[in-house]
């Protein structure tokens, strides 16, 4: 049984330890998944950024042109120069109050008609002359350069003022030196900045909207007018798992006019995480949960398996022992009333009545002990299968426990002495008659047959709170360690190989501590080697 048994072990062991190994690779390989799909992620979520700053740079640009080619100052003629048979041809002139365009833009109608038709509501002239401005060159040249000197004809006309210089004299000789650095022409001083914190807000909300379960993204976004290299890791090292980045990409809408900035006004952009991990464990909280739970369920599980083998073991054990124990015990008895009857039948007994009623009186005190046997086996069945039924009653304490001492010190041929002292005056106990009586019989007769002679019992009745509490300490051998928490367990009798000079069938001690709380008390045991042992049972004085 026992080489049986470690094998169970040792194959649910291994079990445990291929289950756990399976979802630790599972976890960690699910994690490696994530992370590459997070490492693709982010540079879609930066692309989708950079084209969310695209559109809000444009849209800007909008406003400003409609505003001002929407001017009361500024004037848009069209003129209807030609037709065919196809279509119909407008001259546009622009022009303000500041200057005007010589040549005028040579447009067809239905050129006109379909980008008007491309914006939701009716649109304006200088609504539709702005859309077509980003798709048609020609008229995004002119638009531009109307705007342009407009600006540089005021910037030129302020400077002037400050000086003192009439601002009437023509401003060709300068123009050429300014236009390209104030108004439309002019990049913002804080462009760099801007972008930085426009671009920061849709990284971060693209990689939420990829990514909702996630709860941080912590990253750093590098913005500079040079390439910027990537970082130089191993990426056979475990740090491939935590640190993450986008590739490089370029953005150079800054200024009004874009088309017009040089390689030197566009912007290279990287974003890096440092602690990827900690994003990408966060979305896979509830899958890892379930892993780590599956684990800790199949280690309880395999415990519980282990736990009750062993239990089983035990038990099996335990029933052999009582089936050894009560066959010595019901022997004795058998083997006496058969020496008995043999007596009378072969000795001549019956003629003499002493001798006949020394037998009958010797068969019928060991019939009386095996019917307490059977009795004692039969209780602690009944007592399994349903709860036992007290009968409560006032009991005068100190005459039950001399009539047991007495009872006892007439049964055992062993020299014992056993005192009692009620220490706290205790008259009268409310408890079931029969059970506590059987009760301090098991116990006082476990003290003396466990005790070496002389047998020295002390029996103290203590009061403590509305308990009565019982000590009976013996001088017997003491209960090792090992063995007292099992000692009020059913069937339970410490081994002593072969032995059988102490009978007893392992049933008394787990019906006192069944009786005992049955009433609402308990029991305990302290005890020392070679120096005896001390039970105490704790009993309601009244009921309820």
């Amino acid at each position: 049984m026992k080489k049986k048994l470690s094998i169970v072990l040792f194959l649910t062991t291994l079990l445990l330890a291929g289950i756990i190994v399976l979802q630790l690779y599972w976890s960690f390989t699910a994690y490696k998944l994530n992370k590459e799909k997070f490492d693709g992620d982010i540079n879609i979520a930066m692309q989708r950024a950079l084209d969310s700053c695209k559109k809000d740079y444009f849209d800007s640009i909008r406003v400003v042109m409609v505003k001002r080619l929407s001017d009361p100052g500024t004037n848009i003629r069209i003129d209807t120069i030609k037709k065919d048979t196809s279509n119909i041809w407008f001259n546009i002139w622009l022009k303000n109050k500041y200057v005007s365009m010589g040549e005028p833009l040579l447009v067809s109608k239905s050129d006109f008609d379909f980008y008007r038709a491309k914006i939701n509501h009716t649109a304006t002239n200088a609504e539709t002359l702005t859309e077509m401005s980003f798709y048609v060159p020609s008229v995004v040249d002119q638009v531009l350069l109307l705007l342009g000197m407009e600006d540089s004809y005021l910037h030129i006309s302020e400077k002037r003022k400050s000086a003192g210089v009439s601002s009437r004299k023509p401003f060709r000789e300068v123009i050429y030196d300014i236009v390209l650095r104030n108004g439309i022409f002019a990049l913002p001083p804080d462009y760099r900045k801007a972008d930085s914190t426009t671009l920061h807000f849709y990284f971060k909300e693209a990689l939420q909207q990829m990514h909702p379960k996630m709860r941080r993204f912590d990253f750093d976004l590098d913005i500079s007018d040079k390439p910027i290299p990537a970082d130089d890791f191993d990426p056979h090292l475990i740090n491939q798992l935590r640190y993450s980045e986008t590739g490089q990409f370029t953005y150079k809408y800054h200024g009004f006019l874009f088309l017009q900035h040089t390689d030197k006004n566009t912007l290279f952009v990287r974003a890096k995480f440092d602690r990827a991990q900690i994003g990408i464990l966060s979305e896979m909280i509830i899958i890892l949960g379930l892993s780590g739970f599956l684990i800790v369920f199949t280690i309880f599980c395999l415990f519980y398996i282990i736990r009750t083998i062993v239990q089983q073991k035990k038990l099996t054990e335990l029933k052999d022992d009582f089936i050894n124990n009560m066959t010595h015990e019901l022997k004795t008895p058998i083997a006496t009333i058969t020496v008995a009857i043999e007596g009378l039948q072969k000795f001549n007994g019956l003629n003499d009545p002493e001798k006949t009623q020394r037998y009958l009186q010797t068969s019928r005190n060991e019939l009386s002990r095996l019917d307490g046997l059977v009795t004692k086996v039969l209780n602690v069945a009944a007592f399994e299968r349903k709860k036992v039924v007290l009968v409560k009653e006032r009991i005068a304490i100190d005459e039950l426990m001399n009539e047991l001492i007495e009872a006892e010190k007439q049964k055992t041929i062993k020299e014992v002495s056993i005192s009692y002292i009620n220490r706290d005056g205790i008259t009268e106990i409310e408890a079931d008659k029969v059970h506590l009586r059987n009760i301090m019989l098991n116990l006082i007769d476990n003290a003396i047959k466990y005790a070496t002679e002389p047998v020295d019992i002390k029996i103290n009745l203590t009061k403590q709170n509305k308990y009565a509490l019982f000590s009976i300490k013996d001088n017997g051998m003491g209960i090792p360690a090992k063995h007292i928490k099992h000692i009020f367990d059913k069937f339970h009798r410490v081994p002593a190989g072969n032995v059988h000079n102490v009978k007893g069938t392992g049933l008394g001690l787990n019906y006192v501590k069944y009786i005992a709380e049955a009433h609402g008390g308990k029991v305990s045991v302290t005890s020392k080697m070679n120096k005896g042992s001390e039970f105490t049972v704790s009993i309601p004085l009244k009921n309820g």
